[in-house]
């Protein structure tokens, strides 16, 4: 909300806004804990943790959390394909003074999707903790370039006004793949980033050009 007040009424740019808002609240967690970590051992017995991230033995030992993210996929899927708040998104993203022309409280629709971002984080944050075992004021620092490998990956350009849930989910497991996949190919770690950074541009390269193609 207080991202969504920064862009909307301050006036902020979107990045900008979420990047230093990021920097913010991390420096605070870092001072309110000294950099120490939280050990979080005593709570994986618990039945919150067994019900987001504990295997399911009734199906082969699955884990809780792939289905949560299944779930979680499916439920953006509704949300942006079936309901008018993802053609809103949309418009918006499209070209947002029009969006205004044709009724939409652009603003209001702002507000929503960086609360609903929120509470995404929010979630996978709480995953990322209870798979870890322990919380470290550090934690997630190094997720904000596979996002975007993620997003870029998808198939959603830069531009906004396009893209996909189903394509964002695809594009996620790629990425969350690509660490296994060069450790098997036999490289090692220093090649990760590596492909990230090159995964990234090529898609961008693609979306530029079946964009100019878009337009004959």
């Amino acid at each position: 909300m207080l991202n969504a007040f920064l862009v909307t009424r301050v006036r902020l740019s979107s990045l900008v806004s979420t990047l230093g808002m990021g920097f913010l609240l991390r420096g605070l967690i870092n001072i309110g804990n000294q950099g120490h970590g939280i050990d979080l051992v005593d709570h994986v017995e618990g039945p919150f943790a067994n019900l987001l991230c504990g295997p399911i033995e009734a199906l082969w030992g699955i884990p809780a959390q792939m289905l949560w993210a299944i779930a979680f996929a499916a439920f953006g899927w509704v949300l942006f394909n079936r309901h008018r708040f993802g053609a809103h998104i949309k418009c918006i993203g499209d070209n947002p003074d029009s969006s205004r022309e044709m009724g939409i409280n652009v603003s209001r629709t702002k507000a929503w999707a960086f609360i609903y971002m929120g509470l995404a984080c929010a979630v996978a944050g709480t995953w990322s903790d209870l798979i870890n075992l322990t919380f470290y004021p550090t934690t997630g620092d190094g997720y904000l370039l596979y996002v975007i490998a993620a997003v870029f990956v998808g198939g959603t350009p830069t531009w906004g006004g396009t893209g996909t849930i189903v394509g964002a989910f695809i594009g996620a497991c790629i990425i969350g793949t690509i660490e296994t996949g060069v450790i098997a190919c036999g490289l090692t770690g220093f090649y990760t980033q590596f492909f990230y950074g090159l995964i990234i541009v090529l898609s961008l390269v693609a979306h530029r050009f079946n964009k100019s193609k878009s337009r004959y």
